[in-house]
């Protein structure tokens, strides 16, 4: 389709014919008198109704303009109803884990923050996410909790994480061991 509206233009600019059904309504023609050459430049143009539209590298496009409607129940412009939900930390089970000293050597401080009553669990885990240690599995009441523990001859020097698990929710902390 591409070379037949090619194989007119072309045509066209050799003869200077109008060839009926191309949609061209103009032309570059060029006129030479004696010495000199006249140029008269006019710009091609597609008059058909329903031409194709194509980028300068020859991609055929369709552009279809943008129409918002109002949405009958919630009355915005969009098609979906927009839900606004702020990120507040009553909605999280734990929050503040702190794990200190870091890098530790013998003794593991542990605090954090319980917003409901719930089951704890606090791992220790090596680099592959291997469990290594269990240091505590119980239902705690809500409430700023503190733990300490004992690791000094429990594990080897490296780099482990501590997960913290409480309901489905895990927190999880790099520590260092020396």
């Amino acid at each position: 389709m591409k070379h037949k509206y090619l194989y007119y233009l072309v045509i066209f600019f050799v003869t200077g014919v109008f060839v009926p059904g191309t949609g061209i309504a103009h032309a570059d023609i060029r006129q030479s008198t004696g010495d000199s050459t006249k140029t008269s430049k006019t710009k091609i143009t597609d008059t058909r109704s329903n031409k194709p539209a194509y980028l300068k590298n020859g991609v055929k496009v369709n552009f279809v303009p943008f129409k918002p409607t109002v949405d009958k129940i919630f009355g915005n412009t969009s098609s979906l109803p927009v839900a606004i939900k702020v990120d507040t930390s009553d909605d999280k089970v734990i929050t503040n884990v702190k794990v200190y000293p870091n890098p530790v050597s013998d003794q593991l401080n542990l605090s954090y923050k319980v917003n409901k009553d719930s089951n704890i669990s606090i791992k220790i885990m090596d680099v592959l996410g291997n469990e290594i240690l269990t240091l505590l599995s119980e239902h705690i009441a809500a409430g700023e909790q503190t733990n300490s523990f004992n690791i000094a001859s429990k594990l080897s020097s490296g780099f482990y994480f501590v997960r913290v698990v409480a309901g489905n929710e895990a927190v999880i902390k790099r520590i260092s061991v020396l």
